[in-house]
């Protein structure tokens, strides 16, 4: 049995790697929408794909963007802060 063999010019190559990453961008957008886990995830881990989970990592992604969240030097100041909100 014959393989054919087909050369990719170089200068191709950095736009097929950029539609690779476009494409994979698209369908894990899409997975993340629609609720479905990517590929061979564990059962266990589906939950992680669930809508209302994405919901929250998309709230908590946008948090992060906009600066909303607190540094602390020490675990004893997060601790304290903690108890401070309770």
């Amino acid at each position: 049995m014959t393989q054919n063999t087909v050369t990719i010019p170089a200068e191709l190559i950095p736009e097929l790697e950029a539609w690779g990453k476009l494409t994979a961008k698209l369908f894990g957008q899409l997975r993340q929408q629609t609720g479905i886990p990517p590929k061979g995830v564990p059962k266990d881990q589906e939950w992680f794909w669930s809508k209302k989970w994405q919901a929250m990592e998309h709230e908590a992604d946008q948090a992060l963007s906009n600066g909303e969240y607190d540094d602390f030097d020490t675990v004893e100041e997060l601790i304290a802060d903690l108890h401070n909100h309770s």
